[in-house]
């Protein structure tokens, strides 16, 4: 008990001694930018040293913090991930006299009665667990994973020094209440004892391998059913080499740039198919074998997405790969990440922004460019983004991931990448809905299809979203005229004049019956051409198809012109803090 609240005790030291770094980049920030970067290296270097020597020290749960954090270059500075990168390799095993004792234990019999060998010499130990090499009495090679003998209550005892230090800093720091630390800690403690209990990692092995059975790309372990205990999981042992070794992919004459179109497919199907997301994408987690086949290993650290929130992130990269920006803040909105106040026409900027960068257009500085940073620096001032946990961990799996890919094809072109291998996903998914095959839009989707490829197909159904929209506006507008009627009778209507708002919404009304007026004339033009498809007039048909697509492409939004004043839907700052 002694050895558990002092083990807690230099925990909670080790966070509280991060305040001296945290005085120290305050009185750095005084520096020029050259001297003070230099200065601010050094600092975090320093800073991710002690991180990385604490947790070597006290093992357990810190080891497995230090390895998150190094994971996360995109937000950290580079020199002090830099540090906590040789966590991931240096953890020592456990002694085979305990593991021995903890098999045989968990199995219910002598290990000379299990396994026909069993090598003593761990070939991977983590954080929490570590695996050995055995052959069963069949002949058959299997991998032993096993809990390191006390990590249950050593990570309990973490857990609860963990929840001290997170509570502190939401309850004192506004950085811990910005990032929402409780909720951070609940997923990170929810998936902790997750991966304590192997039965859990069997039950999400075996719904990965139901959801790629029929993909002859990929390959899963399969369980050895009757050796499976909470703390111990027996599954087949798979010969490859990690993804990133290039020199064994050369020798084996597998290519890098098919490697990374196995992972992305992978991926994209975990996250827009199955909502079963493998959240642990480290190197030696991903094998490549010697027939060009992708293995995924370890189940621990897995995120479940819900159903409905599978089809918001299909519709957001449908977006993100169509450009349509109302779309992207829409799907983004959906998902909870920004608070009802939040500007959404500051964040649309900076998501065309993002991926005029990702197509490879380059930012030329300028008045323009200077006032918008302006505007998103008071957009981020006012706190309009909510950090969901629950996607935390796979925000952290898409940087993993991207390092690997970048490793393996560093002039990769993401938004190539992305549309090559994203568009016939999301076409198949929706072709897959037999309700929807069944209409008359379904065909015309279809022909759609056949005339302009993917691309084509999620252009369709974004104008068709944009219709539906502009006809459920058209259906809402009588109801709310007659509601301001009403109340103009009864006196109860105050008016105040901004002629701002007011301009923006008279072009935005004239923008939708424009749009109104291209749908019908769009609308004629397609059943024109479904007719002339009945009545086998080919060259005629396409022709038609073509100006309804050009008809439809009308009714998506345009940019508007930026208003001659700003108006602030969020909480204003005071005028002492604003900037000199």
């Amino acid at each position: 008990m002694f050895r558990q609240i002092w083990r807690s005790a230099r925990i909670v030291l080790l966070a509280v001694s991060f305040v001296r770094y945290y005085w120290q980049l305050r009185w750095i920030a005084r520096f020029r930018s050259g001297r003070r970067q230099e200065l601010e290296a050094v600092v975090f270097s320093r800073a991710g040293a002690r991180v990385r020597r604490a947790a070597l020290r006290l093992q357990g749960l810190i080891v497995k913090v230090g390895q998150f954090l190094s994971a996360r270059a995109d937000v950290l500075p580079l020199s002090f991930t830099r540090e906590l990168t040789q966590l991931q390799d240096a953890v020592p095993a456990a002694p085979f006299a305990r593991i021995k004792t903890e098999v045989e234990r968990a199995l219910g019999a002598e290990l000379a009665a299990l396994f026909s060998s069993f090598s003593p010499t761990a070939t991977a130990a983590a954080s929490l667990g570590q695996v050995h090499r055995a052959v069963l009495p069949d002949g058959r090679v299997v991998a032993v994973k096993i809990l390191r003998p006390g990590i249950v209550r050593l990570a309990q005892s973490d857990l609860s020094a963990l929840r001290v230090i997170t509570w502190y800093l939401e309850r004192f720091t506004k950085f811990g209440r910005r990032l929402h630390l409780s909720s951070i800690y609940d997923e990170f403690a929810r998936g902790v004892n997750q991966e304590l209990d192997y039965r859990s990692e069997a039950d999400f092995l075996r719904r990965f391998r139901k959801d790629f059975e029929h993909d002859e790309k990929i390959a899963v372990p399969s369980l050895v059913d009757g050796l499976i205990a909470k703390n111990v999981l027996v599954m087949d042992f798979i010969e490859g080499c990690k993804v990133t070794d290039s020199a064994q992919l050369a020798a084996w004459g597998v290519d890098p740039g098919t490697v990374v179109e196995l992972l992305v497919d992978a991926y994209l199907r975990q996250m827009l198919q199955y909502g079963l997301v493998h959240i642990d994408p480290h190197p030696g987690n991903l094998l490549v074998l010697q027939d060009g086949r992708l293995c995924f290993l370890d189940f621990g650290m897995m995120a479940e997405i819900p159903s409905e929130d599978v089809q918001v992130f299909a519709k957001l990269v449908q977006a993100a790969i169509a450009k349509d920006l109302d779309g992207i803040v829409a799907a983004v909105d959906k998902l909870g990440f920004l608070q009802p106040y939040a500007n959404r026409e500051i964040l649309k900027q900076a998501v065309g922004m993002m991926l005029d960068r990702l197509n490879g257009f380059q930012l030329q500085r300028g008045p323009e460019l200077d006032r918008f940073i302006e505007d998103f620096q008071d957009f981020l001032h006012d706190e309009p983004l909510i950090l969901q946990a629950r996607y935390l961990f796979i925000g952290r799996a898409i940087g993993l991931l991207s390092g690997v890919l970048t490793g393996l094809q560093p002039t990769i072109d993401w938004w190539s990448m992305l549309k090559e291998r994203a568009l016939p996903l999301l076409n198949a998914s929706t072709r897959g809905d037999q309700a929807r095959q069944d209409t008359l839009l379904g065909s015309a989707r279809r022909l759609v299809g056949e005339l302009f490829g993917d691309t084509g197909e999620v252009a369709f159904d974004l104008i068709l979203d944009q219709a539906t929209k502009t006809g459920s506006s058209l259906l809402r507008l009588p109801r709310e005229l007659d509601s301001v009627l009403q109340k103009v009778e009864r006196g109860e209507l105050n008016v105040q004049l901004d002629l701002h708002d007011a301009l923006v919404r008279i072009d935005r009304l004239q923008d939708l019956l424009t749009r109104i007026l291209w749908l019908v004339v769009g609308a004629g033009f397609l059943a024109l051409a479904l007719w002339l498809q009945a009545q086998g007039h080919p060259y005629e048909r396409n022709v038609s198809f073509v100006l309804t697509g050009l008809c439809l492409l009308l009714i998506l939004p345009r940019p508007r012109r930026r208003g001659r004043g700003r108006r602030r839907t969020g909480p204003r700052r005071s005028p002492d803090l604003r900037r000199h």
